[in-house]
């Protein structure tokens, strides 16, 4: 498997039998043209047409929106048309740091195709012969890639937190980073993909960080979401990346950022500007 396949693999998509989903006259999403049918119940809430879905100008902020999908989405998940939530509430917004326009549980986010944002860290040593990325084992009972290799800290942006607050938290839960040390984290960029699930369709902006360890550090997991880390040196995680399939999907995505950012892939490779314009399909 070649590096550009993950690439490939993150970005291989279809918008037909999907329409705009709307927000305050804004588009933030797709939603599947059976999901927008059964939204027709809830006719006080949106207005739905073949070509879009929208909520109500009536529904004129992020409260009375929230509730109105909360309570749609409630019976859309009895009737096996979503997924059960999670309780867990996200921003949809037009871009990032713009205004929070909906909350929306993160169990939806695919099936309404708004945009996720979520943090992904590098967690790795310096030594003499080059980086060594500490990488976590998911745990087996994991609903997403559960036993596939992971980041050593990665987690979705919920609503109310920053996020530098969401890296320290997800440290402190993934790998048990205290919090002055995660705190240290470096933002490197975003890598942006887009790809159709079973859900519907699966949009992501993962801001990326490094964040540089002592020698003796070793991870301990808190919140039962890993097995366990290893510690690879960086071409060793590479390698498994361009060989194997044992990486969760998106993480092979963040391995090959951190490569080319500490020069592991070189611009004499045939196809670095593939891979460095790959990582960010979208922004």
């Amino acid at each position: 498997m070649a590096l550009y396949d993950h690439i490939v693999a993150c970005n291989t998509h279809s918008l037909a039998g999907r329409r705009p989903f709307h927000v305050a006259g804004v588009q933030v999403g797709w939603v599947s043209d059976d999901i927008a049918e059964r939204m027709t119940r809830w006719h006080e809430y949106f207005a739905i047409s073949k070509d879009s879905v929208a909520f109500r100008d009536s529904l004129n902020d992020v409260e009375t929106r929230s509730k109105a999908l909360a309570e749609a989405g409630a019976a859309l998940v009895v009737h096996q048309a979503l997924s059960r939530n999670r309780k867990e509430l996200c921003p949809v917004m037009e871009t990032f740091g713009d205004p929070n326009l909906l909350r929306i549980d993160r169990a939806w986010l695919e099936s309404f195709g708004v945009v996720s944002y979520g943090v992904h860290v590098n967690g790795y040593v310096e030594t003499a012969d080059g980086p060594e990325l500490w990488i976590g084992v998911r745990a087996n009972n994991r609903i997403m890639s559960p036993g596939k290799l992971d980041n050593m800290v990665a987690g979705g942006l919920p609503v109310g937190l920053s996020l530098a607050e969401n890296v320290i938290k997800e440290a402190g839960e993934e790998a048990s980073v205290p919090e002055e040390l995660a705190a240290t984290a470096m933002p490197t960029g975003v890598v942006t993909y887009i790809k159709d699930t079973d859900r519907g369709l699966r949009r992501d902006m993962l801001f990326v960080y490094d964040l540089l360890l002592p020698a003796d550090f070793v991870p301990e997991n808190a919140d039962g979401e890993v097995s366990g880390f290893v510690r690879w040196p960086a071409r060793q995680a590479l390698r498994v990346v361009e060989e194997t399939d044992e990486f969760k999907f998106n993480v092979n995505l963040v391995i090959i950022d951190f490569a080319i950012r500490h020069g592991l892939i070189r611009p004499d490779r045939p196809d670095y500007a593939k891979l460095v314009h790959g990582l960010r399909a979208w922004s």
